[in-house]
């Protein structure tokens, strides 16, 4: 089962890898990706399993998504990869580095913590919203959207979600809306996804990026990250939220280009 990626830069760069967030796809980090090949990087940004274009699966793990994405960048990359991570990517990348840690430069964390987040899967979420919505009942994106707002789903959410819907013809020849990503899996399994992670103590040089304004990394707990990364530094992207490198991303790349020299 092949992963759909996409590559930037020439070869003889070093090596970055960017793995997307929960429900995203490579193709959002296109910018940037574009910008570190610039500077001579050479880029591979994948669609992580279960997402875009990548093969689906029928469920969830850290340790499955790390290993299978280990495996993957030993037959597409040269030399040690530097591990870029945003949010369910970042704790992918962590659990990567804790597995195989000596085969990786370093590693960059983007607005996520290896701590548990347990509102993602409460009544109302986003992923209940996705588990209690029939794609087929909707005649136009339009009125997609605006169930989703009416359901309370935020902007950085709501964009995520009208991006992985696209239409199909069914059986019938009818004109349907499905899931590009294997959403309702996803959504299932948020009790893992949002978990936290079991890892042991990480000592390769380790850079977060966190939004100023992100609840996923507040002041209160980011703490957990000096616990785990010993070798570890924080930057806050002042403007930004979850989705950093989107809402303040001359901002972002500054932080990631002093990082990576």
């Amino acid at each position: 089962m092949e992963l759909f990626y996409r590559t930037y830069g020439t070869l003889q760069g070093r090596t970055v890898v960017i793995l997307h967030g929960w429900l995203g796809m490579s193709g959002h980090w296109h910018n940037i990706a574009r910008f570190l090949a610039t500077k001579g990087f050479r880029v591979v940004v994948p669609d992580l399993p279960d997402h875009g274009r990548s093969f689906h699966t029928d469920f969830f793990s850290y340790e499955g998504m790390a290993r299978c994405m280990d495996d993957f960048l030993r037959s597409h990359t040269i030399g040690k990869p530097i591990l870029v991570g945003h949010s369910m990517g970042g704790k992918i990348a962590m659990k990567m580095v804790d597995l195989y840690g000596d085969v990786y430069d370093r590693l960059v964390i983007v607005d996520i913590l290896p701590r548990a987040y347990p509102w993602l899967m409460e009544k109302g979420s986003v992923a209940d919203v996705i588990l209690n919505t029939d794609l087929e009942s909707f005649s136009a994106r339009r009125q997609l959207y605006d169930y989703f707002r009416q359901n309370s789903v935020e902007d950085g959410w709501l964009a995520l979600l009208m991006q992985n819907i696209r239409m199909e013809t069914d059986e019938t020849g009818k004109a349907v809306f499905r899931w590009r990503s294997n959403a309702c899996m996803l959504a299932e399994n948020m009790f893992k996804v949002a978990g936290g992670l079991d890892l042991s103590g990480i000592y390769l040089p380790t850079l977060l990026i966190r939004g100023d304004r992100s609840e996923f990394t507040r002041e209160e707990d980011i703490g957990d990250f000096g616990v785990v990364f010993k070798n570890g530094s924080i930057v806050t992207v002042a403007d930004s939220g979850h989705w950093v490198f989107v809402d303040n991303t001359e901002g972002f790349l500054e932080c990631l280009m002093n990082y990576l020299g």
